[in-house]
Parts: structure tokens; sequence; C-alpha cells
């Protein structure tokens, strides 16, 4: 019978804590509880394998059997409370977002949608996802089949080789978690992928497996120090995770991490890089976890040891919460909504862990039965992927349903790319370059829509520096171009005629998400609401501005109701914009009303 380990709990604890504080923008390294968990697994599950092999009692279908069993329930329960809140609170773009998570979340895997749609796990749209933290179990359940079969095929070839078998497993393990590391730390490898793949990530569980199998064998550390110096260890873990927090006591709203993922990035307010922080994390919880813990340990407290029993179910209930806060009622959270959140999402968790983990998931219903109960939510959610997720008309967004199709947002935007070059032969229109990202396909959307779109030959380019732009450039009577005038290419800049004439495309931004909005869609002042502007766009509108003089086209300005606050709606009651920052075709139908064309095309 194997004993009892509080401390372990204690730390799953103040991890789960970590993680929860961090979505919330209450802390910004604390991310770095997840790695906390990626130890204690490890450390957990790794020996029992190892040694059930060795022992050959091992079970691939009987341990995937109990893993699905622990990790399903809830997660088909959030998917299924997802799906009925999100069909009276969501748009089409967002529930269809859903739906993917739901099918990936259900199949263990949304650390692959995510990485495949999103790829930055920091971008502000996940933060209205319910179920985008299920990137974590992808990368567990993964863990789970891969780490058994490299195992059962380490133990084989030390049969075949007539070595010992727990010696042959174990110095697999250490060969494939040195193998992670050094992938980990290559500086060549995207963020995305380093953030959300199991090689990547798999040194952190065989630190904790290795540390455990040293443990077992006394073979290695077994730290049997002062509290005193336990306590030290577990304080400087403690402050790698927390040294930078924010201060929830003065007043000013709460905002999360949603700039451009600054906190795995780099310039995340740490003194060190954060893949050294994740290091240090790693490093320490794989010390702590080794301690033989004394009487006046830190990792002694009850409170900790009680939320980390349900650190599971603190882990899977608070970002449905939270989602679905943002997505309703409000991205800013004050003292008061803090607390109530806290305290909501415990006597959810409560709930969730005595009456599902402790006892559907232990007891009465089978694999089969939650494998049906994954499917239910499955089913629909594909229904869902297919039609967009419309469920009803939008009119606001130009939506009917049976006429909706995957895409249809991004599909206006994306419209531009088919205008690839100018026309070969001459003609009497204007030649019109249009480059620069998705907010470069809208400017060109915007010509499109106005009274010019007859009098031009539109050419977009993604880059500037792209391959043949250049000449492109040259052959352009006026280039449009999203980015700081110092930004443009001095090359082109020398190679423009007097004739030539080239100006800058503003920023834009109507708020952070549209749920706010569309929830009052039965109010008399629906029309009439506005949104906060997310941070860091009027200042970049300000400076690009004065960058670019009266060569820059304002898009920003014009839907302003004050320094923090913009329309949503146009004049005649649509969105602008269906995701606060790409414009949809009334959108840009507006602005192509509204822009002083004569202003660029007499120059």
């Amino acid at each position: 019978m194997k004993m009892y380990r509080k401390d372990l709990d204690a730390l799953k604890g103040f991890a789960i804590v970590t993680v929860v504080l961090f979505h919330m923008g209450l802390l910004k390294s604390g991310y770095l509880g997840v790695d906390v968990f990626f130890v204690i697994n490890g450390f957990l599950v790794i020996p029992s394998v190892i040694k059930k092999i060795e022992h050959s009692d091992y079970s691939f279908f009987g341990f995937m059997e109990k893993r699905i069993i622990r990790l399903l329930p809830l997660i088909v329960l959030a998917s299924a409370i997802s799906l009925g809140l999100g069909y009276f609170l969501m748009l089409p773009d967002h529930y269809e977002n859903l739906a993917q998570s739901v099918i990936a979340g259900n199949f263990m895997s949304e650390n692959i949608l995510s990485a495949i749609t999103t790829k930055n796990y920091w971008d502000v749209v996940n933060e209205y996802k319910p179920l985008m933290h299920l990137w974590y179990v992808g990368i567990l359940f993964e863990f789970y089949i891969v780490f058994p079969i490299l195992m059962l095929v380490a133990n084989k070839c030390a049969i075949l080789l007539k070595q010992d078998r727990k010696k042959g497993m174990v110095a697999s393990l250490s060969i494939f978690t040195v193998c992670s590391l050094i992938l980990y730390v290559l500086p060549f490898v995207s963020i995305t992928d380093k953030f959300y793949f199991l090689h990547y990530r798999f040194f952190e569980l065989g630190i904790g497996g290795l540390i455990a199998i040293a443990i077992n064998n006394r073979a290695g550390l077994k730290i049997t120090s002062s509290s005193v110096v336990q306590n030290i260890i577990t304080c400087l873990l403690f402050v790698v995770i927390c040294c930078s927090i924010v201060n929830v006591l003065t007043g000013n709203n709460i905002q999360s991490n949603k700039v451009i993922g600054k906190v795995y990035t780099g310039s995340n307010g740490m003194p060190f890089s954060p893949q050294i922080a994740l290091l240090l994390t790693v490093v320490l919880s794989a010390i702590v976890v080794s301690f033989k813990v004394e009487k006046n340990n830190i990792l002694n407290s009850t409170i900790l040891a009680w939320l980390g029993k349900m650190s599971y179910s603190i882990f899977i209930w608070h970002q449905v919460l939270l989602a679905f806060y943002r997505y309703s009622i409000s991205y800013d959270m004050d003292v008061v909504a803090v607390i109530l959140f806290l305290l909501v999402t415990l006597i959810v968790s409560t709930i969730s862990y005595y009456l599902v983990e402790k006892k559907i998931t232990t007891s009465h219903l089978s694999f089969a039965s939650w494998a049906v109960a994954a499917l239910l939510v499955i089913l629909p959610s594909g229904y869902l992927f297919v039609h967009a997720g419309v469920v009803r008309d939008v009119p606001e967004l130009g939506v009917v349903k049976g006429t909706e199709h995957r895409g249809m947002f991004g599909e206006y935007c994306d419209r531009v790319y088919s205008y690839k070059e100018f026309p070969s032969e001459k003609n009497r229109k204007y030649n019109v370059l249009v480059e620069g990202y998705s907010f470069g396909r809208d400017f060109a959307n915007i010509l499109l829509e106005s009274n010019y779109r007859d009098s031009i030959n539109l050419c977009y380019a993604f880059l500037l520096e792209d391959e043949g732009v250049l000449e492109k450039a040259k052959n352009a009577d006026y280039i449009f171009t999203f980015r700081a005038k110092e930004d443009v290419p001095k090359n082109l800049i020398n190679s423009l005629s007097e004739k030539q004439k080239i100006f800058g495309i503003g920023t834009k931004n109507y708020g952070s998400c549209n749920g706010i909005i569309y929830k009052n869609r039965y109010e008399s002042d629906y029309f009439s609401q506005s949104a906060q502007m997310e941070n860091g766009y009027k200042a970049l509108n300000d400076e690009w501005k004065i960058s670019w003089g009266d060569d820059y086209i304002d898009l920003l300005t014009p839907v302003l109701l004050d320094d923090k606050h913009v329309r949503v709606f146009t004049d005649d009651n649509f969105y602008f914009s269906q995701d606060c920052r790409h414009l949809t075709q009334a959108g840009a139908r507006w602005y192509a009303n509204v822009l002083d064309w004569k202003k660029y095309f007499s120059k």
C-alpha cells in the first residue's frame, strides 16, 4: 500500500492557485504551475509503469482505461455545459471555435488543435474559449500513450540483449528526457511547438520520474535535510513562480496577459528569461518532491493539500467560468469580481470533486459509458462545426441560418488574395498596391467597396519584402502599407518617382469580444452600445499618425467616442467587425463612404 504524501497534494494546491491567478491576470508567471503538475505526474506515474512492466504485470489497455476514466468525465461535463451556455451567449464564429474544442478535448487533443489554429497561447481569442486549457490534458494523455510504449520497447530490447530490464528502461527514460530537454532549449524551435507538443515537454515528466526512481532505489536523491532547508527550497520555488504579482488592492481593474504573449517569449518583467524560469521550476519541483517531509514543512498545509486534492476539478471549471464571465459580462475584474469568481470556482469545484471525481469515476460508470457520453457531446459539436456555429439568424452580422458555411467571415477578408498582379496591358486606371497582413487586406476591401473600385487596378502583397513585390511597387501609382513609415524598406522609398505616392494604413480595434455586446441583443439600446478599446491600439495609432503625417489613413479616429471607447455598429446597425479586429463587409462599406478619397488620389 502506497504511503499518502500530503506534501504532494499541497504542492498541487499551490500550483493550481498560481494557474488560476495567471488566467485571471493576477500572476504573470503563474503559468509555471502547469510545469509543477508535469513533474508531479511524472513522479507518480513513471515508476509505477516501469515496475509493472518489469514484473510482467502491466496491461496497456487497463492502464489507459483508468487514465481515461480519471480524465474524461469532467471534460464531458464541462463540454456539455459549455455547449449549453454557448447556445444562448455566443456568436457563430466563437460557437464554432467552441465546437472544435469540444471535439478535440473529448479526444484529448486540444493541444494539437491549438497549435494548428490560434498558435499563440496568449492570443486574446483564447481567453474567451472555455476549453482552451485542455491543451494540458492533451499533452498528459499523449504521455500516457507514448511513455508505456517506449518502456515496453526498451524492456523487449533488454530481454533480447540479456540485460537488466529495469536498468534498460531507466536508461531509455534518461535518454528520452535528455533529448527532450535539448529540443526544448534549441533557439530555432518555435514557441508554439515548445508549448503545445509532448516531445518538448517530455523532460518535465521524465525528470519527475527519474527522481522517484532514484528515491525508490535509494541510489540517488533522498533528501532528509532539516525543515529549514526544505522550506528555503520550497520558498525558492514559490518565488520563481510568484515573482510578478499584480497589486489587486489598488482599486484598478485587472486585465490578463493578452498582449502578444510577452510572458513566455521574453519580456515578462521577470529577472530572468521565461525559459530559465521554466527550467528552474522543473528542477526545484523535482527537489521538493524528493524531500522526506518534516512536520513543520510549509507543504504540510492542510488548506493547500485540500486544494491539491481538488486540483483537477478546479483546473477544469475555473477556465469555463472565467471565459463565460469575460465573454458575456466584462473583460475587466475589480476586487469584488475577483473575490466572487474565486468563491464560485471553489464551490463548483468542490461539488464536482465530491460528486464526480470521488464517486462516478471510481465506481458505477465504465469506460464504455463515458465513451458514449463523450460521443453524445461530440456529435452535436460536429454539426455545429460544419454549420459554422450558426444556430439562429444574426442580421447584424449578415448571417442567415441555412446559408452559412465554414470560414465565411475570414473568406471576405481573404478574397483580396486573388488580386496578385497588375494587368499586363496598360489601361487608364490607377495601379494601386496594398500591403500588410490581414489589416492590409481589410483596407483593400475598403477600396473595393468604394466608388474608386472601377478606377483602380488592385494588387495585394503580404509583405513589401517578399520576392517580386518591389517590382510591383515600381509599377504602382499608389502604395498603401500597414506599418510605420520608418519600417518601409529604404530601397523602395529610394526607387519611387515623384509621381508615385505611398500612404500608411492605420490600425483599428472594436473592443475585445462582441459577446459582451451580443448578450444585450433583446434590449432597446442594443445598437447604441460601445466597446472599450483594447490597450495599445490608440497609442500605436497616434505613433503612426506622427510618423506618416498627412500621408496617414486613420481608421481608428472615425470610430472613437473617447480615448477608451469605440463604436461597435455602423450607422445601419451592422457590426464593424465580427472578431473586433477585421472588418465585415458592412464595416468596409462604412469606411468606404466616410474616407476622403480625394485626399489620397488627388496627390
